[in-house]
């Protein structure tokens, strides 16, 4: 997916959150949107939002001095998911369909995305999404590919969702599939790094790996030896969130294992999506 003219605010919008989460005076933080806006012509235009913001986001860190400024809102969100999760876990058992309950509620934690929603409602998200389908439902076809998958991947997104995802990840497991789950290797924005796996548990129950890459999404060109060969081995792959839809959806043309579970939280995903802003969709691309 390539980025469009409406991409801009976004990455100014990212900017300012990142700012947010510190308490440097208000002059330098001004300074520092000055100096990063000066980096947008020099942008690919036929990059995706993904890269594009990643490289806007990492110049931030470097004028910040700071290597992880959301390093403490990754640990309440984390913190929240925790807690709301035995509740979910009793709702996952109690499904009549508890694979399908769990991506719901792993796309209902979508909603933890400090850097494109300054303000999210985590309980409204989880309630929203047990009442309504998705809106591009491939859901029949998944269940259908997994009779014959032993692995499967699972691309992580934020912090605090990646306790929801612990469901998913453990539904999958008890159908007899191998589960692997990625992280970021180097903090951006509130993606999940190994160190959130950890926080959650997720290491606990579930082989995860890095991606060996700081990108946001999942730039298969930046990536570690290790992750590539774990993306070629799997016969399934769930795409969890935005980002690294931006930055799959053109491979996932091609390659049929990929499932992209997300939110569409801005105009210019829902449009690629064929969905309304803030739908869900479980869709092979």
């Amino acid at each position: 997916m390539n980025v469009a003219l409406d991409c801009i605010p976004c990455y100014i919008t990212q900017t300012i959150n990142t700012l947010a989460q510190t308490e440097i005076p208000e002059e330098k933080a001004r300074n520092i949107i000055y100096q990063t806006l000066s980096l947008l012509p020099l942008l690919d235009p036929q990059g995706t939002p993904a890269e594009n913001s990643t490289i806007i986001l990492r110049k931030v860190n470097e004028l910040l001095g700071i290597e992880d400024p959301f390093h403490s809102a990754k640990q309440e969100s984390n913190d929240l998911a925790l807690k709301l999760l035995p509740q979910l876990k009793e709702r996952v058992r109690k499904s009549t369909d508890p694979l399908f309950i769990s991506l719901q509620i792993a796309v209902a934690g979508n909603i933890i995305d400090m850097g494109i929603l300054k303000d999210f409602d985590v309980e409204e998200s989880i309630r929203e999404a047990m009442e309504k389908r998705f809106a591009r439902d491939d859901y029949e076809s998944f269940r259908q590919r997994l009779k014959e998958a032993r692995e499967i991947l699972i691309l992580g997104d934020n912090s605090g969702e990646i306790a929801f995802d612990k469901l998913l990840a453990e539904q999958l497991s008890k159908l007899g599939i191998k589960v692997t789950y990625v992280v970021k290797d180097q903090p951006i924005l509130n993606d999940a790094t190994m160190e959130d796996a950890v926080f959650v548990g997720m290491t606990e129950q579930t082989r995860v790996i890095s991606n060996g890459s700081g990108f946001l999404g999942t730039i298969l060109k930046d990536c570690s030896e290790e992750f590539k060969q774990a993306y070629q081995k799997a016969d399934l792959v769930i795409s969890k969130g935005q980002a690294n839809y931006e930055s799959l959806e053109a491979l996932g043309k091609e390659d049929r294992r990929l499932y992209f579970l997300l939110r569409a939280k801005c105009e210019i995903v829902a449009e690629n999506l064929g969905v309304q802003l803030g739908e869900m969709v479980f869709c092979c691309s």
